[in-house]
């Protein structure tokens, strides 16, 4: 799984922000975000930018 990983490069980085690109796929492509990006939203101790 690729949010687990990017988890704890944070987490080993002792990083202060993460931040993620995200593109939607599909008609409601502009309203959700992929699902790693959503992971990481949930799961990250530090804040999470995302861009789009």
């Amino acid at each position: 799984m690729v949010a687990p990983e990017i988890l704890r490069a944070a987490t080993e980085a002792g990083v202060d922000q993460i931040v993620m690109g995200t593109r939607g796929i599909g008609a409601l492509g502009s309203v959700l975000i992929g699902s790693v990006a959503q992971r990481v939203v949930h799961l990250a101790a530090v804040p999470v930018l995302l861009v789009k």
